[in-house]
């Protein structure tokens, strides 16, 4: 037996078992998608079971296709992954470079920066919504309430209070109106992954070639020109790791749209699959297989945005 046949023959059963793991759920999402399959239909009993005699052909892509919450839906998913994953990496970049120096406490920070990204989603939506951003009795009504406090003791001032006057009270936020919960997810998920960000960055940044930013410095060049041409060159991958990454895990956001705002205005493909799968699996499966296509899309236009790096 050759040196190459035991190894592939050792790999051969994981490499199986990863194969009948995706494409079974895959395989039976896209039978699903081609068959009428509603769980509670008293006109016809015959679509509760999964069958070829309920052959419907594309008939549940065009439903998903003309329903209006279909496109809310891409629509939103893919501004909530782009917005996440640009606040993630520039706050990641700043943030790593900041911290990639020695001062007092720099390890007890670093623990710090790098906690919330081990808070459930759950938790991390709960108190957001509650605690921090509630217009009421979360730090964002206390510190309007505050705010307008102070504006209401300037106006009595002698001089200067007709000037204070012309300033409108301010109105806290509803993050949970359609309008606005989004950027509550938004808000919520990029405090939650902006240490991953900041992990992996600052672990390159250990990498980076000193003698090269030595000889810039003799060179005279100022911070900002060592960030641009040493230390973001060299970040190249590790920021096309981040993107991939976070990109795979935010078109799934569910828990987080729930908890703000049940969906109300606010909801991704995997939210709108959840509506459909309690009773509609036909329609269900099919948004699911468009939740696929669209996060092929978004992967080949990353990779193409970024193979250059990941080629160097």
């Amino acid at each position: 037996m050759s040196n190459r046949t035991m190894p592939r023959l050792l790999q051969t059963p994981a490499v199986l078992l990863l194969l009948v793991w995706m494409l079974v759920p895959l395989g039976m999402t896209l039978f699903f998608s081609f068959i009428r399959y509603v769980l509670n239909s008293l006109r016809r009993p015959e679509w509760t079971t999964p069958s070829l005699e309920n052959w419907r052909g594309f008939g549940n892509y065009q439903f998903v296709w003309n329903n209006d919450g279909f496109w809310l839906a891409i629509y939103n998913s893919v501004f909530i992954v782009c917005s996440i994953i640009i606040l993630t990496v520039t706050l990641g970049l700043a943030i790593a470079v900041l911290i990639n120096r020695s001062f007092p406490g720099r390890g007890i920070v670093r623990v710090l920066l790098i906690s919330p990204f081990f808070v459930m989603p759950a938790v991390n939506a709960v108190l957001w919504i509650n605690m921090i951003l509630d217009p009421v009795l979360g730090l964002q009504g206390l510190a309007v309430a505050g705010i307008n406090e102070i504006l209401a003791g300037l106006r009595d001032l002698p001089f200067l209070g007709a000037f204070f006057s012309l300033w409108p009270d301010l109105a806290p936020i509803s993050f949970r109106a359609t309008q606005t919960s989004a950027y509550a997810v938004i808000l919520m998920v990029t405090w939650q992954w902006t240490p991953f960000a900041i992990l992996i960055f600052m672990t390159s940044l250990q990498s980076e070639d000193q003698q090269q930013k030595e000889a810039a410095i003799l060179d005279g060049a100022n911070a900002w020109s060592q960030f641009r041409n040493l230390t973001l060159p060299h970040l190249g991958r590790p920021i096309a790791i981040v993107v991939m990454i976070q990109a795979i895990f935010h078109l799934s956001l569910y828990a987080e749209i729930e908890i703000v705002s049940r969906g109300n205005g606010n909801k991704n493909l995997p939210y709108l699959i959840g509506e459909f799968a309690t009773n509609n699996i036909g329609a269900a499966s099919a948004t699911g297989i468009f939740a696929v296509i669209l996060a092929n899309i978004v992967a080949i236009f990353l990779l193409r945005m970024i193979g250059k790096t990941l080629m160097d």
